[in-house]
């Protein structure tokens, strides 16, 4: 009896709901109870009417039940006015709570300003009608300011060169300070460098330009880094780039007479580049030559010491 019931109870919330049993090969009798109530039998009595006949052939003759899979949607009618349907609302992936990390400053450092040799570039005209030219001025050599100091926002690096300067020398200076960032491991968003000359040079056109002063501006860089400081009768010659290698460079038996003119004692030239000639107008001029590859042979030539990782605070 009990197991009527409920067999009565899903078949009346199936009516209710308007759900079809596939397959249910029996009759289905509506009966009312005396209580007032509903009961659904696959068999007829008083107070009952059929209202699921099972056919002869097996299938059911009205299906107006079906199995319980679900709701069904209810015939569409054709009068009826369109609905607006609203797609349903998506949920966005929460993003990740991404964690930024403080910037960590390196050890500060005493703000340093040295002096130190240049090759000066001369751009001049001939003649009225000629093209402009480049050329070095026979190697004199111009004493350049180089100001290192410490940017505690970390903003950096600043890198600027006054107007004595020209455009290739402006990018050398960057890559001089990457470089000499890179061989003492310090962070160059801490470092401002400043290059600039005190007497005006400008007259006629002279400035100071090329890629040639790179290893130079890179020894002081790191020389002011370190604290160690770079000898007086030292010149030197030579591109650089972030790698810390010391590049080639034109006219050095030029660039050998400059360093003479200024009583220097020691030419650093990037390896290579010697021969029987240079090395023999060397020793007349009393200058010795020094072939370099590296930042670290450069700068151990310049100050006598090595190039060192600056420990962090």
């Amino acid at each position: 009896m009990r197991r009527r019931l409920i067999c009565s109870a899903v078949l009346g919330a199936s009516l209710g709901f308007g759900l079809t049993p596939q397959g249910v090969l029996a009759d289905v009798w509506l009966c009312m109870q005396p209580n007032g109530t509903n009961l659904y039998s696959d068999r007829g009595g008083a107070d009952c009417h059929l209202i699921k006949e099972d056919s002869p052939q097996g299938t059911a003759r009205e299906s107006t039940f079906s199995v319980i899979r679900g709701l069904h949607p209810a015939p569409a009618d054709p009068t009826a006015p369109a609905l607006l349907t609203v797609p349903p609302a998506t949920t966005e992936t929460p993003r990740p709570d991404v964690q930024i990390q403080p910037l960590k400053a390196p050890q500060p450092f005493p703000a340093a300003s040295l002096r130190i040799p240049v090759l000066m570039m001369n751009q001049y005209s001939a003649k009225q009608d000629q093209a402009v030219a480049y050329a070095a001025n026979l190697g004199e050599i111009v004493l350049a300011d180089l100001a290192v100091s410490y940017v505690p926002a970390g903003t950096g690096p600043e890198v600027v060169t006054d107007s004595h300067f020209g455009g290739q020398l402006d990018v050398s200076l960057r890559t001089a300070v990457a470089a000499a960032a890179k061989g003492v491991g310090y962070d160059p968003r801490f470092l401002r460098v400043r290059l600039s000359v005190r007497t005006s040079i400008l007259q006629n056109g002279l400035y100071i330009d090329g890629p040639s002063a790179g290893a130079i501006l890179a020894v002081g860089v790191t020389s002011a880094l370190l604290g160690d400081p770079i000898r007086p009768d030292v010149c030197m010659s030579g591109t650089i780039n972030e790698n810390q290698e010391v590049g080639s460079v034109g006219g050095l038996e030029e660039k050998i007479k400059g360093c003479r003119q200024l009583r220097y004692r020691e030419m650093v030239v990037p390896f290579g580049q010697t021969s029987m000639d240079l090395a023999l107008k060397g020793m007349g001029g009393d200058i010795k030559i020094t072939e370099v590859s590296t930042l670290g042979a450069a700068y151990q030539t310049a100050t006598g010491q090595s190039i060192r990782t600056i420990p962090s605070r």
